[in-house]
């Protein structure tokens, strides 16, 4: 019961500006092997998305998680996506994925389709590591920037959120 309540919490609170629940933009990810990803492809998979930064402690950490969460969920169903998104992110994101293997698409986008990615405006500041939740129907359900009290209790909240869009 607790899990439930907890998830329920979890499900209500989001990044403030970024409108939840939204289709998932119908955009293509470069990736450092010089292909693109269309992140639409996944329709059918639960996905988490991290909007990251190639020199972000906490987001390498978070990558790390996602790594496990793929191992654990992706026979289920799941598929982890990491997105670099700073200014340096199209030369950082072949040596991180040489370096950290990550066991999952990494790939990098400019400013205007990260914005479009994860609805932000020009004015909206948010804090990496970003994780958009996105269910099997292409819908982005929640999205948490990295200063919000979800990454607090990062792992044990990402693992209910994805438990709970797989059941759906």
């Amino acid at each position: 019961m607790f899990r439930i309540v907890l998830a329920l919490v979890c499900l209500f609170v989001s990044v403030e500006g970024a409108s939840t629940p939204r289709p998932l933009a119908d955009i293509s990810v470069p990736t450092p092997d010089g292909k693109s990803i269309r992140l639409t492809q996944y329709r059918g998979k639960v996905m988490v998305i991290s909007l990251i930064s190639s020199t972000c402690d906490h987001c390498l950490a978070s990558m790390e998680l996602l790594g496990k969460f793929q191992k654990e969920y992706g026979p289920r169903g799941f598929q982890a996506f990491a997105v670099a998104a700073d200014d340096m992110a199209a030369k950082m994101v072949g040596p991180l994925t040489r370096v950290r293997q990550p066991g999952f698409p990494l790939g990098y986008l400019d400013q205007n389709t990260t914005m479009q990615l994860c609805d932000f405006k020009r004015d909206d500041h948010p804090f990496v590591p970003m994780y958009l939740f996105v269910d099997k129907k292409g819908t982005v359900r929640f999205q948490y920037s990295g200063n919000e009290d979800f990454f607090k209790s990062e792992e044990k909240n990402t693992r209910i959120l994805i438990e709970a869009l797989l059941k759906q």
